[in-house]
């Protein structure tokens, strides 16, 4: 689901100025793109706490998350998640075959879920600008699969993501191959598998946006081949259920 301008152009604006004032204390500067040597810079813990990133929480994200849940009463978060910034890089971009995961307890519900991510985009993000991919349908996958293959006592989040390879599609993805050609498989066009449609897309919208996605969505970073920064505040909200299931 996405929310479009859940957020102003000046609430993003300010939110890229608190990420700029923090990079700069590291010699990181707006003005100066040679500076911008780290594709994935750190330090920003303590910027998600910015009085500039409450804007996250509007209204209409809280309505959203609400019917997401299915009114099911939740706690507001303390702040709407962790920067995740991304540099130009000079990479070949292709669709990655590592990484692919879930920000979630595996075994969690599908229906209603147990809680929501959110990817807010405080910065206008095109084709290939470092958009996070995700799976469509893959919330389904993952549920349908670990019914199908239950998982060994005591198996943790490394192994869960392993252990999702068994599925056949997942198992392509997860191998490496030609940039052309992946991007037109699992990109171009969707795929069924056991009555699900199964296809990568990309998290590219305008500043102010923000995404929320299943907590079972298969997800990974990758490069920004543009010119400009990618920013992105990745957060959510979790049910009790959701670690005590």
């Amino acid at each position: 689901m996405r929310v479009r301008a859940a957020f102003s152009v000046d609430d993003a604006a300010a939110m890229r100025a608190a990420a700029w004032r923090a990079l700069a204390q590291v010699g990181i500067m707006e003005g100066d793109p040679l500076t911008w040597s780290k594709e994935r810079p750190e330090h920003l813990q303590q910027v998600k706490n910015d009085p500039a990133f409450r804007a996250v929480g509007g209204a209409r994200v809280l309505t959203a998350i609400g019917a997401a849940l299915e009114g099911r009463a939740y706690e507001e978060p303390k702040n709407w998640g962790a920067l995740f910034l991304a540099f130009p890089s000079d990479a070949t971009w292709n669709v990655p075959s590592r990484g692919w995961h879930a920000d979630a307890n595996y075994l969690s519900e599908l229906s209603p879920p147990e809680g929501v991510r959110t990817h807010a985009l405080f910065g206008d993000v095109a084709g290939r600008g470092g958009g996070t991919l995700i799976v469509s349908g893959s919330h389904r996958l993952v549920h349908q699969y670990f019914k199908e293959h239950p998982p060994p006592p005591g198996t943790r989040g490394a192994e869960y993501r392993q252990l999702l390879q068994g599925h056949p599609y997942l198992r392509d993805l997860h191998t490496e191959g030609d940039g052309d050609e992946r991007v037109a498989r699992f990109m171009d066009r969707a795929e069924e598998h056991g009555g699900l449609a199964l296809q990568v897309v990309e998290n590219t919208g305008a500043a102010g946006d923000v995404l929320l996605l299943h907590p079972l969505v298969l997800h990974v970073a990758t490069a920004n081949i543009g010119k400009q920064p990618r920013f992105l505040l990745s957060g959510g909200v979790d049910l009790p259920s959701m670690w005590t299931g």
